[in-house]
């Protein structure tokens, strides 16, 4: 949501999507889930839905931020429950005490803290060297 938000196209809302799906894939392995299940519709299925689809909560905060909009004013005005905006900080968390590497959602973390703007946070990201896409 955040991409779309900037006005930036597929291709970058994409190449995040991508990239985030890989960092979730990292960690949840690494925590001992097997690869196979994150493929699927709990996987990637809701990843997909999550960021892209027209109802989502979490894609619509995405928007909001990446037009300017602050985290406390939309917490303040919206009607429904946004888990991302909970969870991104122990997704944080969980991936330093793995030691896994997910700048992608570690980004979104330090969006929802204030610690960077979102237009800020998709450049760094973007300007990262690839990273694997598998591990």
């Amino acid at each position: 949501g955040i991409c779309e938000g900037l006005g930036l196209g597929l291709n970058a809302m994409s190449a995040l999507v991508t990239q985030g799906n890989a960092e979730i894939r990292w960690l949840a392995t690494a925590m001992g889930a097997r690869p196979e299940t994150l493929s699927g519709l709990a996987g990637m299925g809701d990843i997909l839905l999550t960021c892209f689809g027209s109802l989502s909560r979490n894609r619509t905060v995405g928007v909001r931020l990446g037009k300017g909009e602050s985290i406390e004013s939309i917490l303040q005005c919206s009607g429904g429950v946004s888990e991302g905006v909970y969870t991104a900080r122990l997704v944080v968390e969980l991936a330093d005490k793995y030691r896994v590497l997910m700048p992608v959602l570690t980004s979104v973390a330090r969006i929802l803290n204030n610690e960077v703007s979102p237009a800020q946070a998709v450049f760094e990201v973007m300007s990262l060297p690839p990273l694997p896409e598998s591990a």
